[in-house]
Parts: structure tokens; C-alpha cells; sequence
């Protein structure tokens, strides 16, 4: 294990387990992510973390969260799983390949010397260090990427220990949170594609034409009205008088308001879909 010259923070020598009790009540609530990297910046001086559901051929994030209240975590790791970063990267696939019946894998790397380029450029922009927690596998596993930023340096030698020694524990944590929240709908998956969210409004029993669905999916998704000109090809006066026409059939009048009716119509999609079976599809003809 790398030497490190930063000196050993005075949390690492404290009760390890102060904060642990809230992560385990927060366990399958939106709090559980922000809990959980207070507890590992207590712990280890984490930035960042990032939680994920390691299936035989997918990947799914589970929970992200920073320091700083920003959702720099959430939008990395979302860039990795929907962008299949996670395949090309090594530190993952070594995890993978780990017996699990030999307790948990943890992985510490140097971002700008062991991680691939393209991966540093993407999505470790100004992290330095990263230890990975893995239950190892190539199925039904979960991992936490914990990191540290280029401000604060390496992970000290006591650090990535403490880490170790709780990695049963912390695994345990995040598989029941996993679990819990499998079932219940995930809002940042309704907003991280593109093509989902115009399938979502596509579906809104209050029938929007076409244009006027390209227009308010790509507001949601957050282009601005330049953009969604430019990507649809048409004018930014045309697209102003679709979202006036579509907030006219929708009664709102704001942006808010189009998030707020987008979220509720999801929501309420998704939980159509699970009362009807894993068999059912929801069939969605052209509109004009």
C-alpha cells in the first residue's frame, strides 16, 4: 500500500462509528447518500462518493453525493453508468473478478497515474485519489467509489485501514439500502435520458402534438431555447410559441410548473407499470 506524507487526521483516531447510527436510519431514503459521505468524511476526509449496483452486464447508481452540497457526485457518476464509462474502467473490472467469498475488494488508485484518460478527462476531473469498496463478483454486487479531490490530496495509509476494517459493514448498508429502494422510483433516473423523458410526455393523457413534446421534454431535460433550436432545427421563435401552446394545454406557466407536471406524470407511469405485471408495455403511437 502507498506511503503517504499527509499527516493522519485526528478523526481517524476518534470513535469510528460516531455518524453510523444516521446512516443506518436513513437506510432507503433520499437522506442515506449525504449521511453516508458525512460519515466518510469523518472517516477518511471523502470529497465524494458514489454508490452502485454492480449487475452480470449493467450498472446502475444507487446514491451520490459532495461535500459541498453540489451534485457534482451525482452528475459523474450518472456520465459513468449511462455512458458505460464503468466498461473501460480497470479499476472496476479488477473488482468484478474478485471472489466474493474472500470478503470485500478495496481498490486505492491514483487518478492521474493509474486511470485511463479518457476517464480522467470525463469524469475524475480534479479528483487525485479514489478507493473503491467492492463485494466483488460479477453479479448482484455493490460498490463505493469514494473520493478525495486534488485540494485535499491522497487518502493517508490510517485512512484507507479505517476504510478496510469498516468495509463489511459499509457494503452491508449500502446492499439494504440497494434493496429498498429497488422498488420505489428514482427521480434522477427520470431526468438523466433524453429519449425517456420524450416516451414520458409522450404518454400525458393531455396529448401534446410533437413538436410541442421535443420542446418541453429537452426544457426539462435542461436545454436552453438556443439549444433546443438548434438540436430541432428550427427557430427560437418557433420553439417560444410551442412551450406557450404546450403550457397553454397544461395550464402552467412556468418552467417549474412544467417540471413539477413532468415529475408527477412519471411517477404515476411507473407505478401504472408495476401494477400491470413485468409483461406489460406501454404502447405510444405517433402524435402530429
Amino acid at each position: 500500500m502507498r506511503r503517504s506524507s499527509l499527516p493522519v487526521r485526528k478523526e481517524v483516531t476518534a470513535d469510528r462509528f460516531a455518524g453510523l447510527p444516521n446512516v443506518i436510519t436513513a437506510i432507503g431514503s433520499d437522506r442515506f447518500g449525504p449521511l453516508m459521505l458525512s460519515f466518510l468524511n469523518r472517516l477518511c476526509g471523502a470529497d465524494h462518493c458514489a454508490m452502485f449496483q454492480i449487475g452480470e452486464d449493467k450498472l446502475s447508481e444507487v446514491a451520490a453525493a459532495s461535500l459541498d452540497g453540489s451534485d457534482t457526485a451525482h452528475k459523474a457518476a450518472s456520465t459513468y453508468v449511462g455512458k458505460q464509462y464503468w466498461r473501460r474502467d480497470p479499476t472496476l473490472s479488477q473488482a468484478r473478478k474478485h471472489d466474493k467469498a474472500m470478503g470485500p475488494v478495496i481498490i486505492r488508485v491514483d487518478i492521474s497515474g493509474q486511470m485511463p484518460r479518457e476517464l480522467r478527462s470525463a469524469i475524475y476531473s480534479n479528483v487525485r485519489e479514489r478507493v473503491l469498496i467492492c463485494s466483488g463478483g460479477s453479479e448482484s454486487a455493490v460498490g463505493l467509489s469514494i473520493i478525495r479531490s486534488d485540494d485535499h490530496g491522497r487518502f493517508s495509509d490510517a485512512e484507507v485501514a479505517s476504510l478496510a476494517e469498516l468495509a463489511d459493514t459499509l457494503l452491508a448498508l449500502l446492499a439494504k439500502h440497494a434493496e429498498l429502494s429497488a422498488n420505489e422510483p428514482s427521480l434522477t433516473m427520470a431526468l438523466t435520458s433524453l429519449d425517456d423523458i420524450e416516451r414520458t410526455v409522450m404518454a400525458a393523457p393531455e396529448a401534446l402534438p410533437r413538436r410541442e413534446i421535443e420542446v418541453c421534454a429537452r426544457i426539462v431535460y435542461g436545454q436552453t431555447t438556443t439549444g433546443i433550436a438548434l438540436t430541432l432545427g428550427i427557430g427560437e421563435e418557433s420553439v417560444m410559441t410551442y412551450r406557450r401552446r404546450a403550457y397553454q394545454r397544461l395550464n402552467i406557466g412556468s418552467q417549474r410548473e412544467l417540471l413539477m407536471w413532468y415529475l408527477a406524470l412519471w411517477t404515476s407511469l411507473r407505478a401504472h407499470l408495476r401494477q400491470s405485471g413485468p409483461n406489460h408495455q406501454l404502447l405510444i403511437g405517433p402524435r402530429v
